[in-house]
């Protein structure tokens, strides 16, 4: 009995593995039946299929000769179904990369549906329902009388149409194109932006509706960038251009009229009528006064559709030099030495002898190689402005008044620093002190000379040779520019000529005081020397970037070249700079908001006239107390 169990017990064993597998069996071809052909090139027949829908995701697939009810899904990277003579009474969607070939007489009921970057090919068939293209699909409609279809296009799809019949073309595109070739359709609506453009070439169409504002961009001035930003100039011609296009374009024929406001009020029209596919225009606009300027380009098409681009214009209004100031300076100037002179000389006569006139003209014997190389080296930076204007001016369409002002605001900020370590070390840092160590001061004050007499015949020097500097700079600088401008900015380079002079002033005369000093104060050569380095070069570097860890300005006025690169953007150009001003770019890379510092011309010359005034009476007060020996 137990036998018998044991063999009943192993035959439902037997029985249970055989029906596990002959369901596996059946359950296999059962998937192959219901899943989609994949292969190259595979026929297959789905006549009588119970299914709603059919996916194919890889592969190249043929339908011939077929009758299918299901929508078709077209979804993979790498699949091509090819659709022969065969009639399809659903949809047709295709996503992804994937490829339709719909021709042949092929005939669909549904619709068709392209997105992602699909691409279809419709060649000699018949659409009786939608054919819609969205993302990035492309679509060739070719050889179709289809009198009942709609074609949409959405997104930036591009579509090209030869020798079709359909219906409706509906635009709602914002990039990629249209074209269309020898066709006909009974409506096109054109509701897109204009950069979805619409091409039309030997076709009929009975009814457009064009509801597309063209489009019109601003591109110059060259460094203006249309992104609503303002742009700064000091010219007052500006050369403005644009490009523009618009849809759509009826056997390249583009019609468009620009109407160019400035401020608001009509300023000119252009017109334009031609077979081009974008129109670039330009044209010159005065602007007769400074300050903030609106100027508005608004780009008419055809059908009366509309749109403005706008660019906002600061004219700079930089000072003009005050000739008949300057004039009268000079001549107070004048008058008080002829004053000082005449003083002197009935002293003299009087039996008052002095020694500055004497003094004063043996240091100008004495320095007049150094004079004249120093003169040829002020010249240089003009000289060399000249020939860089000229290649300029020979290669950019834009080369005017503002890269003039903007390269000579950086010449002479870069010229002035490196020159006046070279002339405080080659005069005045050493001047006082080589005169002790050497004993000439001893034996001039054995003589009947006074102190501040030795001192200020050696300072007057100093600064009459930074008077022929700067006027040497300042023709340098006036003549290497004015050959490169239109008549009407003469003035503006002669008036630049007038500050580049008043700057080189300001820059060497107090820091020929602060030399006199050091070398009046120290016996060493050596540290005299370093001192002016250390202004002009070292501490400028260090100061440059202190902005950025104290958020403000402030630290800048310890840089002697920051009042010098400051009176270049009052005077010259805005966007001039220097060491002072590295620290802009690694703020805006950081963004990092720092705390400018309003500093006019005024306050800048009363601060280096204070240089100037307390060094020279600290140097004649303390030469008037020092040991010689």
């Amino acid at each position: 009995m137990k036998m018998k169990n044991t063999i009943f017990r192993k035959d439902k064993i037997v029985i249970i593995l055989a029906v596990i597998f002959i369901s596996s069996i059946i359950l296999f071809h059962g998937s192959m039946l219901l899943n989609k052909p994949n292969g190259d090139s595979i026929e297959w027949n789905y006549d009588g299929a119970p299914r709603s829908s059919i996916v194919y995701e890889s592969g190249d697939i043929t339908i011939q000769n077929q009758f299918i009810s299901e929508a078709i899904f077209i979804m993979g990277n790498n699949v091509n179904v090819t659709i022969v003579n065969s009639t399809i009474h659903n949809n047709i969607y295709i996503f992804n990369k994937g490829i339709l070939n719909f021709i042949e007489n092929s005939t669909i009921f549904g619709n068709i549906i392209f997105s992602d970057y699909s691409y279809g090919n419709i060649i000699n068939s018949s659409i009786n329902g939608n054919i819609e293209c969205r993302d990035n699909s492309k679509l060739d409609f070719l050889y179709c009388i289809t009198p009942l279809t709609n074609l949409w296009k959405f997104n930036s799809a591009n579509l090209t149409l030869h020798n079709v019949s359909f219906n409706q073309l509906n635009e709602f595109g914002t990039y990629g194109s249209i074209k269309i070739y020898d066709s006909n359709l009974n409506i096109a609506m054109l509701n897109g932006y204009s950069s979805s453009l619409v091409y039309f070439y030997n076709t009929t169409v009975l009814n457009i509706q064009d509801s597309a504002f063209p489009y019109v961009e601003i591109t110059g001035p060259a460094t203006f960038i249309s992104l609503g930003s303002e742009y700064q100039t000091s010219e007052r011609t500006v050369t403005l251009t644009w490009i523009a296009f618009d849809s759509p374009i009826i056997d390249g024929f583009l019609n468009l009229t620009f109407d160019i406001l400035v401020d608001g009020n009509p300023y000119t029209t252009v017109n334009f009528s031609g077979y081009k596919q974008k129109y670039s225009g330009s044209s010159e606009i005065e602007l007769t006064t400074t300050g903030m300027h609106n100027i508005s380009i608004i780009c008419i098409d055809s059908m009366g559709n509309n749109y403005t681009s706008t660019l906002d214009i600061n004219i700079i209004d930089y000072p003009s030099f005050n000739w008949v100031f300057f004039g009268i300076g000079v001549g107070i100037i004048g008058i008080i030495v002829l004053v000082f002179y005449v003083f002197f000389k009935r002293k003299q006569d009087e039996g008052y002898y002095s020694s500055l006139g004497i003094i004063f003209r043996r240091e100008l014997q004495e320095e007049k190689l150094k004079t004249i190389i120093f003169t040829l080296i002020s010249i240089a930076p003009g000289i060399i402005l000249y020939f860089v204007f000229a290649v300029m001016n020979r290669f950019l369409d834009n080369f005017g008044i503002d890269q003039i002002r903007l390269f000579s605001s950086y010449v002479i900020n870069f010229y002035l620093q490196y020159l006046g370590v070279a002339f405080t070390i080659t005069f005045a840092s050493t001047g006082i002190i080589n005169a002790k160590s050497n004993g000439v001061l001893s034996w001039f004050l054995s003589k009947p000379v006074r102190r501040w007499e030795f001192l200020w015949g050696k300072i007057l020097t100093y600064i009459s040779l930074s008077v022929l500097i700067s006027i040497a700079s300042a023709i340098s600088f006036t003549l290497g520019g004015i050959l490169f401008v239109d008549p009407i900015y003469y003035s503006d380079i002669i008036s630049m000529g007038g500050y580049i002079f008043l700057i080189g002033l300001l820059a060497l005369i107090p820091l020929t005081a602060l030399s006199v000093l050091f070398s009046t104060l120290f016996r060493k050569s050596g540290l005299a020397i370093f001192l002016p380095i250390l202004i002009l070069m070292i501490l400028p570097t260090l100061v440059s970037f202190l902005p950025l860890l104290f958020r403000h300005e402030w630290p800048l006025l310890l840089s002697y070249p920051y009042y010098l690169e400051r009176l270049g953007n009052l005077w010259i150009s805005q966007s001039g700079g220097g060491l002072s001003s590295a620290v802009a770019p690694y703020s805006q890379l950081l963004d990092i908001e720092i705390i400018s510092i309003s500093l006019n011309s005024a306050g800048i010359v009363l601060i280096l006239s204070a240089i100037l005034i307390i060094s020279l009476l600290i140097a004649t007060l303390y030469i008037q107390r020092i040991d010689i020996t």
